[in-house]
């Protein structure tokens, strides 16, 4: 197999993902991540539909549902904490087949331990420049010594430097949502050991997802009709835009914000997705958000990744490492799951914009037909290509 020398540019979970597969298939992985430790915490990622297959081929499932988050019942209440009704989250699991949700750092560090060994990892470091010619790509660094690879794969998320270096300017690839969404960590007297708590205004959502194996996690959205100006790495003015945002919001929502300057890890980004013709320009290519991020409000991001990071691989593998035939089979395998995932959003369920579409929601979360309207009762189960890898 020919172009075995591969650097990714992330280390969440695409990144690690397809380093695991590469490694298998007889490649010379390079990781690099600007971080400079692994990125632990973070909102929930769903391990579903066929991304629960790629799991189970890397013979991590055991241990991704062994880390999980313990959740049995999401409840959603008014600004009184009065319930109105109640997700039962273990039949959900179930029905899902076998689904697991895990905080996205404990999917990192678990594909992360799983190739370690194998594979270089690199922190504290992050691509500077990338000059692609016939035989190969030639990357500085913004700290390190410069490299030479046979491909570069960008793994690094919605704000991807590979993207912006070789495609041009994210401007032209993102498409904005009319939303933002934060995760921070923060207490409430509300909140109850193994359920998740969900509270709204219109436009506005605060959810406490309390797990019975780790910290409470707070999750909130809102509704934003223009982008706002702010740098991504910015903490302290995402901080006061959320404080902005939610000023005046009841139940427990005040209290919470208070807490968010206490949290290190704390996050707000803005809800878009990344929709471009192509995911390959030469020698590089790109993998999950960097690739086609669906929002948090598809609730796929994380299984989009690990399919993407499969699919990517197994393809290379098949073309026996051939760039040009791998990448454009990779992009025509995997695109029209991107493109139904892209289309089905979970908005009107998690931030409903008026007070008429909170009682709709509130009313189907009664009679128990939520999961049918948003179709979470309809696994994909469909088998995934088998590589051979």
């Amino acid at each position: 197999m020919i172009n075995k020398n591969v650097l990714i540019s992330g280390a969440s979970i695409a990144g690690p993902a397809l380093a695991y597969w590469l490694n298998r298939i007889g490649c010379k992985v390079t990781v690099v991540e600007l971080s400079p430790t692994l990125r632990l915490g973070g909102q929930g990622v769903d391990v579903r539909d066929q991304s629960i297959q790629v799991v189970e081929r890397m013979g991590l499932m055991d241990i991704v549902r062994a880390r999980r988050v313990d959740d049995i019942a999401a409840n959603f209440v008014d600004k009184k904490n009065r319930l109105i009704g109640t997700l039962d989250m273990q039949a959900l699991q179930i029905e899902g087949g076998g689904a697991a949700e895990i905080r996205r750092g404990e999917l990192s560090n678990v594909l992360y331990d799983a190739t370690r060994d194998d594979v270089e990892y690199v922190f504290g470091d992050a691509i500077s420049g990338i000059k692609q010619d016939e035989s190969g790509v030639d990357v500085t660094f913004e700290h390190g010594s410069p490299r030479r690879f046979d491909l570069v794969i960008g793994a690094d998320g919605f704000h991807s430097g590979v993207r912006r270096l070789v495609f041009g300017p994210s401007e032209q690839f993102v498409k904005f949502k009319k939303h933002y969404f934060a995760v921070t960590m923060a207490s409430t007297p509300f909140a109850q050991k193994r359920k998740s708590t969900l509270f709204n205004e219109p436009g506005k959502s605060v959810m406490v997802q309390a797990s019975g194996n780790g910290p409470s996690m707070v999750y909130l959205a809102f509704r934003q009709e223009e982008p706002i100006e702010y740098h991504y790495r910015d903490m302290e003015h995402q901080r006061q835009i959320l404080r902005d945002a939610f000023k005046g919001v009841g139940w427990d929502t005040q209290n919470i914000i208070k807490q968010i300057d206490n949290d290190p890890n704390f996050y707000l980004d803005a809800q878009a997705q990344v929709i471009m013709p192509s995911w390959s320009n030469g020698r590089v290519a790109l993998v999950g958000d960097a690739a086609h991020c669906a929002s948090p409000f598809s609730g796929a991001g994380g299984l989009l990744g690990l399919i993407g990071a499969y699919r990517l691989a197994g393809e290379l593998f098949a073309a026996n490492g051939d760039h040009v035939e791998g990448f454009k089979n990779y992009y025509a395998a995997h695109r029209p799951l991107v493109l139904e995932k892209q289309g089905h959003l979970f908005t009107g369920m998690f931030v409903p914009s008026t007070w008429w579409g909170t009682k709709l929601r509130n009313g189907l979360v009664r009679s128990g037909l939520l999961k049918r309207f948003f179709g979470l009762d309809k696994p994909n189960t469909t088998p995934l290509t088998d590589y051979g890898m």
